[in-house]
């Protein structure tokens, strides 16, 4: 069953994905594969401190 998935499904919600492996619509394995290719963008990160109401 593993159909041509495109990157426009990493933007549904979470549970929509899972819905979606649930009745077969993407694999396993496919959205591992388009989980790699999204870039790493940790470096935009910005800590938050929630004792200082996120100051």
């Amino acid at each position: 069953m593993g159909k041509k998935v495109n990157a426009d499904l990493l933007s549904f919600d979470k549970r929509i994905i899972f819905r979606k492996m649930l009745v077969g619509e993407i694999l396993e394995k496919d959205l591992q594969s388009l989980l790699k290719k999204l870039p790493d963008v940790s470096d935009n990160a910005e800590e938050v401190d929630p004792e200082n109401n996120g100051k």
